[in-house]
């Protein structure tokens, strides 16, 4: 399978990289990293619609200039691994990947081969969750991961104590991706399902959804109707501008806002089930 490198060049970076990257996720892209002239994005090359990418360009009040290359899967690959670092969050979760030394004076250690799958810890979203995660009681509770990317917040919450942890992707890279890190992290409670909000079954005691601002809302009355009565849910994949639009459609699915954090604009927020 062949993939398109694509850089969108740009000054000045501050705010324009994350909105760029808030609006080129509802297309197909699989992965952005920022680099020193913009962003750089990944996109299966028969996903690749110059004309879709053009027109997202235009609508932000910033000059941008797009240059993309056919790249092969395997040697992206070994480019992302190569560049991964370990991270550690809240001073008690490591993420590291398979080739690094274990990580030390940490609680938590997530092992993960970071390929194209979205969830190392590094993005501010996925940052956010584990910070708010490590506040909970996961103890013997049955805890959803909506669009689990590389399946590190199913993984954290099955160390957590969590009994039953399910978590679903629609992506099939991704699927396979966090099938390979649950293997590895021997986190033996763990389902995983490909697919969308139609493989949610069942009720939980606290739901993951760490996907963006628009599924967020269109599929919050599923989430809602498949959280226990005073279960938790956090949120994460949206701006602090986007917030109020989040609580608006919480409150109208018995949501009760509890608070939130904030990371390079992005935020994580609280919710529990009334």
């Amino acid at each position: 399978m062949k993939y398109k490198e694509v850089i969108f060049s740009f000054k000045p970076l501050n705010p324009w990289s994350e909105i760029l990257i808030a609006y080129l996720s509802e297309l197909d892209f699989e992965s952005f990293e920022n680099i020193e002239e913009g962003v750089r994005g990944y996109i299966k090359q028969d996903d690749f619609n110059f004309s879709d990418i053009k027109k997202i360009c235009n609508q932000l009040n910033c000059k941008i200039t797009i240059n993309h290359k056919v790249i092969k899967q395997q040697n992206w690959n070994a480019k992302w691994e190569s560049d991964f670092q370990p991270i550690i969050i809240g001073k008690k979760c490591g993420i590291r990947s398979i080739f690094h030394q274990p990580l030390e004076d940490v609680d938590y250690e997530i092992i993960i081969t970071p390929k194209m799958s979205f969830g190392t810890g590094h993005h501010a979203t996925t940052h956010g969750m584990i910070e708010l995660m490590l506040g909970l009681n996961f103890f013997d509770k049955i805890v959803l991961d909506m669009g689990c990317g590389t399946a590190v917040l199913a993984i954290l919450a099955d160390q957590l104590g969590a009994k039953k942890v399910v978590a679903i992707d629609i992506e099939e890279y991704a699927y396979n991706n966090a099938l390979e890190n649950i293997s590895i992290n021997r986190s033996s409670q763990i389902v995983i399902h490909k697919g969308g909000k139609e493989k949610i079954d069942g009720k939980f005691n606290i739901i993951l959804a760490n996907i963006n601002r628009n599924i967020l809302i269109k599929d919050m009355n599923t989430y809602s109707s498949h959280l226990n009565e005073n279960g938790l849910i956090l949120f994460s994949g949206f701006y602090e501008q986007d917030l109020d639009l989040i609580k608006h459609e919480a409150n109208l699915q018995r949501l009760k806002y509890i608070g939130h954090n904030s990371r390079n604009n992005w935020v994580t927020a609280k919710f529990k089930k009334l």
